[in-house]
Parts: structure tokens; C-alpha cells; sequence
């Protein structure tokens, strides 16, 4: 049976307690230092005075002799010495306690995150495959009407779409993290790319929704096509997560001088601007896996933010009026195709 340790002292219990006991130890030893200093210099003053005595000089005569002061100076070299010391020794100290508390700070913040996404990743394998192995029991110990059978079919069909896109982001993930993503750079048609993701969605959506698309003309981005397809896919299902039946849910696109711009926006819940700042970190969700109802794994909008980057692109968060959340991508225009006249595109800036 192991000890319970980390149970009975938690890391920042432990980092707290040998703080304090360092900061008592120094004040503790600064004073002994400067007491023992005026303990000598008040012994060498006393010894002085005696001899002066003896031989009929005056206590004023004792303090204003030379040797009077340099026993004086050096009392107040040793004292500037220890406070000098103490003070850098401090700064130290707190310089580097504040580094190890914020690196403890996290380290526990990402366990807690990673714990989190265990158990969501766990529920998101668990309940496509329960769904899937239901379906293929059913219809192998039953006779259905071919109709009621096409329908459980494209129910697994769903739940394995589910379970790719799933598996994908893991991919994509644990490629960023060791930087072997390999592209296949071209030029892309941002349109052809929003329209399939945003279709593939509006197929597959069970809910009434309100579907909107704006998209200018001309839009090429120099990039790889899947990178670009799990940006858009990741920011149009986080607007289904958290938005209601009958919502607005919306793309755009559009060209801003040398830029082509994307925006995904809805008119859901929102996001405030404390969880702002923080939505792109890896595994980071809302709220406890116990008591969060949305399904996810915390990794959608962090590939999102490391995909853009990688095309060198920017992404930012907004709220949308009157409420929602509007995510806009700004990345580099490519340089025009060789095209036939007829194939060429018309440049339109759409506001």
C-alpha cells in the first residue's frame, strides 16, 4: 500500500510552507547577524573606554578618535552589507517563487484539464460505438422494413462520421504537438471549401436552424485543403454546440486589401471575455465534465488557432450583436490561377 503523499501535503501546500520557513530562516539570521555586529562593536567601544580611562581621556574624546570611527564605519558596512544581501537574497526569492507557483498553477490546471478530457473522451468513443454496435445487433436479430433499417444505417453512418472526426482531431493534435504535420500547399478556393463543410452540416443538423452564407467572389488562400477543411468544420460545430433550435448560424467570406477573410459567426450563448482569452488553450471546456451537457474533447478551436497559424494566418473572437460569437480568420490571398477568361474569377469585396 502506497503512502497517500500528494493527498496529505499537496504540491502547493508543501511550495507555501517552504517559502514561509525560508523568509523566517532569512529574518531569523539577519537579525542574529546584526546583533552579534552591535554586540562586538559595543564590547570593542566599551574596552576603549576603559583604556581611555585609564590613562584620562573623556568619553567625548573616545568618540570623536579615529579608531572610534572606523569601528563605527565598519558596524554600518556589515549592517548595509546583510540588508543589501537580505534584499537581493528576498527579491530572488520571490522572483523565483512567483515562477514556481505559476509553473505549479498550471501544471495543475493542465492534470485537471487532461483529467477532463479523458473522461469526455471517453464518453465521445464510448457512445457512437454503444450506438453503432445497438444498431448492428438490431437489425442482424430482427426482420425490419427496409425503411426502418435505412434509417438505423444512417444513424451509424452519423455515429461513424462522428467517430472519424473525433479520431482526426486526435491526429491532428498529437502532430502539432511533435511539428510533423505535413502539408500539401495549393491554391485554394476558400468559397469550394465553406460551401462543403457548411452542406455537409446542414444535412447531417437534427435541429431547425437558420443557415446563412455570404461568400464573395475570387478567394484563393495558399494552404493544404484538409488543414483548411478542419478549420472551418471545427468553428461550424462549435456554432451548432452552443447555439438553440431556430438560431442563426452563418459564414462569410470576403477579401480585405491582400487578406481573405472567414468569418463564422452565430447567435447562440456567446462566450465572455474572461473564458476569451482562454478558449484556444488545449483541453480547455466550460464548466465540469460531471455537469457540462455539450458533447466535445477540448481540442476543436486549438487545432483551429495552431492551423491558422501555420498558414500564417490570424484568428480573433468577437461577440456578435445582439448576442453570439463571431469568429473571424484572416489569412494571406494567393497570387491569381492560370485560368481560361471564362474560368476566371470577378475580385468583390463583400462588407
Amino acid at each position: 500500500m502506497k503512502f497517500p503523499f500528494r493527498e496529505i501535503f499537496p504540491p502547493l501546500t508543501v511550495f507555501y510552507v517552504l517559502v514561509a520557513y525560508i523568509l523566517a530562516s532569512l529574518l531569523w539570521w539577519s537579525m542574529l547577524h546584526i546583533r552579534k555586529n552591535k554586540a562586538e562593536f559595543e564590547n570593542q567601544t566599551t574596552i576603549m573606554r576603559l583604556m581611555a580611562e585609564r590613562k584620562g581621556i573623556s568619553s567625548e574624546g573616545v568618540m570623536n578618535s579615529l579608531e572610534y570611527k572606523e569601528i563605527e564605519d565598519k558596524l554600518a558596512r556589515q549592517n548595509r552589507m546583510i540588508y543589501g544581501e537580505g534584499a537581493i537574497f528576498l527579491l530572488i526569492l520571490f522572483i523565483g517563487a512567483y515562477q514556481v507557483h505559476s509553473g505549479l498553477r498550471k501544471e495543475i490546471a493542465l492534470n485537471r484539464q487532461q483529467r477532463n478530457f479523458l473522461l469526455s473522451i471517453s464518453h465521445e468513443l464510448k457512445s457512437p460505438l454503444s450506438s453503432i454496435k445497438l444498431t448492428l445487433q438490431t437489425i442482424i436479430k430482427r426482420q425490419l422494413d427496409p425503411e426502418r433499417a435505412r434509417g438505423l444505417i444512417n444513424n451509424s453512418l452519423k455515429d461513424t462520421e462522428r467517430l472519424a472526426g473525433l479520431v482526426d482531431n486526435l491526429l491532428m493534435a498529437a502532430k502539432l504537438d511533435g511539428e510533423s504535420v505535413d502539408f500539401l500547399p495549393e491554391d485554394l478556393s476558400v468559397n469550394s471549401v465553406v460551401e462543403e463543410v457548411m452542406a455537409h452540416y446542414e444535412n447531417k443538423s437534427d435541429r431547425p436552424r437558420k443557415i446563412e452564407l455570404k461568400l464573395g467572389e475570387g478567394l484563393y488562400v495558399p494552404g493544404d485543403r484538409m488543414a483548411l477543411l478542419t478549420i472551418v468544420s471545427n468553428l461550424l460545430e462549435n456554432a451548432i454546440k452552443y447555439s438553440a433550435d431556430g438560431d442563426l448560424i452563418g459564414a462569410q467570406t470576403f477579401k480585405s486589401g491582400n487578406k481573405v477573410m472567414i468569418r463564422i459567426y452565430d447567435t447562440g450563448i456567446g462566450i465572455t471575455d474572461l473564458e476569451k482569452t482562454k478558449i484556444f488553450g488545449k483541453f480547455y471546456r466550460v464548466g465540469n465534465e460531471d455537469t457540462r451537457q455539450t458533447k466535445g474533447t477540448g481540442l476543436g478551436l486549438f487545432l483551429v488557432r495552431q492551423l491558422v497559424h501555420l498558414h500564417k494566418g490570424e484568428i480573433v473572437v468577437s461577440d456578435n450583436v445582439p448576442k453570439g460569437t463571431v469568429f473571424t480568420i484572416q489569412l494571406p490571398s494567393a497570387e491569381s490561377i492560370v485560368r481560361s477568361d471564362s474560368e476566371m474569377p470577378r475580385s468583390q469585396t463583400v462588407s
